[in-house]
């Protein structure tokens, strides 16, 4: 990991300090959940048994007076006597997280860690020399071996804070929390909103790093990041649809996965996010993600396909209070505009398509227009037969007509490629 989130890439830096710098980044975040969800003043309250832990040889002695030293302190002072015996209380909160198997002290430890993390950037950075205890794989475990929301949720926050100051982990720790993090977001309905959006901050702390990027990649994750901001369930929870970005935003500075990143599917999904939403952080960190792929392969004319330059450019008849979004949308219609060239009849299919509001068009009824463009529908990873088949899967709010245009589409790609029905 690099200081801060910043990275360079070529001669490209991060394109701002207030874009690139992870720590204010996390801080302009919204608070996952409640405090009655959280329950932090009520854990950091409790007074767990550290002697019975001592008695069991599960901690020193040592561990035991340091323990009781510290919960003697009041809230504010705790982080001062950490720091001053930095040695002492990192390998006792490491000790206490890996041997102690008693539900209240763990999540004593984890919340207290957390807290004191988010008022000193510094106490995270001490972590990164311990030399027996590997931190991250320490609280890796608990998120993937424990079913307590609260305490899932606090270690997912602590592997964030431990990244942020720069802690790293091993390969097998990585994988196993990649993994994690794929499978429990996908598990619709198993967790509490703010247990998912935990989830989503350690998949952002994990894409801070290259290599990492590119196995996220690999493993098909961006397709469940546009799944997750395309659901029209998400598009209410401001926060999660904005980590997700924040994750794509990260992805949008490798090499070799950017590429990946210029598709119809993810720009449309761009192009509707920016549309629907009023919230400025989550307008700019589209935006950005924009800007970073503006000159990659079909960014433009994808942009342009899909009403991206319109909904662009009156945008910039709005105010905005943040200057990056007004430098943003400039770039963006300036780019575009140079790239508009008369549309094809099947740049206008795929804007419709895109658009998400398919209506009778002679296009559609066309035998010209099949013959000419069927093959088109399997270019691209087959983008286009993607995009007409997630308009009739079960769940998607799609309206009558909506729905019977595009089976009669579907209809007519079978009828006119001849592996039409096997693609489908």
């Amino acid at each position: 990991f690099s200081d801060a989130g910043v990275e360079r890439h070529g001669s490209q830096w991060l394109r701002s300090s207030k874009m690139s710098d992870w720590d204010e980044r996390m801080d302009e975040s919204e608070e996952l959940a409640s405090e009655s969800l959280w329950q932090t003043t009520e854990i950091r309250n409790t007074k767990p048994n550290w002697s019975s832990f001592g008695t069991s040889n599960l901690i020193t002695s040592g561990d035991v007076s340091l323990m009781q030293k510290f919960q003697r302190e009041s809230h504010a002072s705790q982080g001062n006597v950490f720091c001053e015996d930095s040695k002492g209380y990192t390998v006792a909160f490491m000790t206490i997280l890996a041997k102690v198997n008693n539900k209240e002290a763990t999540k004593y430890i984890l919340t207290t860690l957390d807290e004191l993390c988010k008022e000193n950037r510094e106490i995270g950075k001490l972590f990164k020399s311990m030399e027996a205890l590997d931190p991250v794989e320490i609280v890796a475990a608990l998120c993937l071996g424990r079913d307590d929301e609260i305490l899932k949720a606090r270690a997912c926050q602590v592997i964030v804070q431990l990244y942020n100051a720069g802690v790293n982990s091993t390969a097998d720790t990585t994988k196993k929390l990649m993994d994690y993090v794929r499978v429990e977001l996908q598990r619709e309905g198993k967790h509490k909103p703010f247990v998912y959006l935990s989830i989503l901050s350690v998949l952002q702390g994990l894409l801070r790093n290259h290599e990492r990027r590119v196995a996220f990649v690999e493993a098909k994750g961006v397709e469940m990041l546009i799944s997750f901001m395309r659901d029209s369930k998400n598009h209410a929870n401001t926060q999660l649809i904005y980590q997700c970005a924040a994750c794509v935003w990260l992805l949008s500075y490798s090499n070799g996965v950017k590429e990946k990143l210029v598709n119809m599917e993810m720009v449309a999904v761009l192009v509707q996010v920016v549309r629907g939403t009023m919230k400025e952080k989550v307008i700019r960190m589209m935006l950005a993600i924009m800007v970073n792929l503006i000159d990659v392969g079909e960014m433009k004319s994808l942009l342009s396909v899909c009403g991206g330059l319109r909904i662009l450019e009156s945008m910039k008849a709005r105010t905005w209070s943040d200057e990056d979004i007004s430098n943003d949308l400039e770039q963006l219609t300036s780019a575009i505009g140079k790239n508009v060239e008369a549309s094809s009849t099947f740049d206008q299919y795929c804007k419709e398509l895109m658009s998400g509001e398919l209506e009778w068009t002679p296009m559609h009824k066309s035998g010209t227009f099949w013959e000419k463009n069927v093959h088109k529908f399997l270019e691209k990873e087959q983008q286009v037969l993607k995009l007409l088949v997630a308009l009739i899967k079960p769940g998607e709010r799609t309206s009558t007509k909506v729905l019977s245009v595009a089976l009669f589409d579907i209809g007519e790609f079978v009828r006119y490629h001849p592996a039409g029905k096997a693609s489908v």
